[in-house]
């Protein structure tokens, strides 16, 4: 993706309207542990593409919990997910791989596990949800299999972001330029090094409009760095090192 654009244009276009650092990359293959080490800064030795109870729940702190306990409102929507907090491993469209918040028991075994990990509830549900009472401050959107460019195109993929994060930039909670909004992938199957190969990285809010390309060096783990400076959070794992990267400045809000 990123590249002639032809099956891409919309991603593209906010590539273009906004930054997309160009040296950003997935931290290893397949897909879990990009998505375990973007919640809690490490692998946690996952090395395949396992879920719990076959590897997890973990036992540290994740990205997930640290929002519970330092009481900021949250929510991660997962398009296709049978039910919330779901075990399920994998149901129809919706794959347990790509929910990240659900390896560790500082979420799965929280009480609040099903009101804070969800069923995605579309576009005009999550604008509903940032714009009335109670809104959470942080959310996390995976697509489903069909919709993430994994099994499905690019192109479908793009037309999915185009209908279910458009509405969220037109509504006012964009509007009010506190906000930011981060458009990334979890790996590149093209690239067996580093890591898990480049992955487009684009960042959106009032402070990176036409900002266009940033070349400075990241992985997942500095995504996770930049979300827990935002929020005041302890730095886990590999977020500690600023050498694994930082977009915080890219975000929207008083600096």
């Amino acid at each position: 993706t990123l590249g002639t654009c032809s099956a891409e244009p919309y991603y593209c276009s906010l590539a273009a309207t906004y930054a997309t650092d160009t040296s950003w990359f997935g931290v290893s293959h397949p897909s879990a542990p990009n998505y375990v080490s973007i919640v809690s800064g490490a692998t946690q030795g996952v090395s395949s593409d396992c879920t719990p109870p076959s590897c997890g729940p973990f036992n540290v702190p994740s990205l997930g919990g640290q929002l519970t306990a330092a009481g900021i409102p949250w929510r991660a929507y997962m398009e296709s997910m049978p039910a919330p907090c779901s075990s399920s491993g994998s149901s129809g469209l919706y794959a347990e791989k790509h929910n990240p918040f659900l390896y560790f028991n500082d979420v799965r075994a929280a009480s609040n596990c099903d009101t804070v990990d969800v069923p995605y509830p579309g576009a005009a549900g999550l604008v509903s949800a940032l714009t009335g009472p109670g809104a959470p401050d942080f959310v996390w959107i995976t697509p489903n299999v069909a919709n993430d460019m994994h099994n499905g195109s690019v192109s479908a993929g793009d037309a999915w972001l185009k209908a279910n994060l458009a509405p969220v930039l037109a509504s006012s909670w964009f509007a009010g330029a506190n906000a930011t909004v981060i458009v990334t992938m979890d790996e590149n199957d093209a690239q067996s090094t580093p890591g898990g190969g480049q992955v487009p990285m684009v960042v959106i809010s009032s402070s990176s409009q036409g900002v266009g390309v940033v070349t400075s060096h990241g992985n997942h783990f500095g995504t996770l760095r930049s979300i827990e400076e935002e929020f005041g959070l302890g730095l886990l794992g590999g977020a500690a090192s600023s050498a694994n990267g930082d977009v915080n400045s890219l975000f929207g809000g008083p600096k």
